[in-house]
């Protein structure tokens, strides 16, 4: 994302969206690529999060007063540290959602009134968790058997079982998923077949958003 969004003259309706998430590895980001294969419009939150934790942004200044100057370092935010901290009680990772996601969600918006697809899709990692759901048209939950998902993400940089953990345990369980989800892809195979799912699927929301795919934001 080459930065944040300005609003302009806002629209009287928006695509239709779909809210795209999943635990750690279960291959969420792999789905979101396929997305925009088909040439469907794809915004990343956790990308959105970024920018609006820039140096000089209100987001930053919301965090350091909330958690500190032990967050920042030479270039800004310390994002170690700052997941250190949260991810060490559920009251801290409540508290730094509910400073960042206004700001996300901002963006979020201006975005979608740039866009003029018959339907959008929103990935974001803490869909579920920050509330995100009541903000989109339907959700897409993308799993993996846990094992499957832990030797994918033991394979990146910086990563370990300790943290892989850690990270699991901040976000929903599956039967959460499972009761907000519209659409499920299991993602225990290989690319094809994920991709195969993605293009099943894409039809389905041609066929149920194309002919009618503006959804009045009024």
């Amino acid at each position: 994302m080459p930065g944040l969004f300005v609003p302009e003259e806002r629209k009287s309706a928006r695509p239709a969206v779909l809210g795209l998430t999943g635990g750690i590895g279960s291959g969420k980001s792999s789905v979101a690529s396929r997305f925009v294969e088909l040439r469907v419009p794809v915004l990343d939150l956790d990308e959105v999060g970024y920018q609006v934790t820039l140096p000089g942004s209100e987001a930053l200044a919301a965090l350091v007063k909330q958690f500190g100057s032990s967050i920042l370092d030479g270039d800004g935010l310390n994002r170690a540290k700052l997941a250190e901290i949260c991810f060490a009680s559920d009251e801290n990772t409540r508290l730094l959602n509910r400073i960042v996601h206004p700001f996300i969600w901002q963006q979020a918006d201006a975005w979608l009134q740039q866009q003029d697809s018959p339907y959008v899709v929103i990935e974001a990692s803490v869909l579920i968790e920050s509330g995100g759901c009541e903000r989109v048209d339907r959700v897409l939950v993308v799993m993996a058997e846990e094992q499957a998902r832990k030797s994918r993400v033991l394979e990146r940089a910086n990563m370990n079982d300790e943290r892989f953990e850690s990270i699991v345990a901040r976000q929903c369980d599956d039967e959460i998923r499972l009761n907000s989800a519209d659409y499920l892809i299991q993602n225990n195979s290989d690319i094809e077949s994920l991709n195969s799912e993605v293009d099943a699927l894409h039809g389905k929301l041609i066929g149920l958003f194309g002919g009618n795919s503006l959804v009045d934001t009024l």
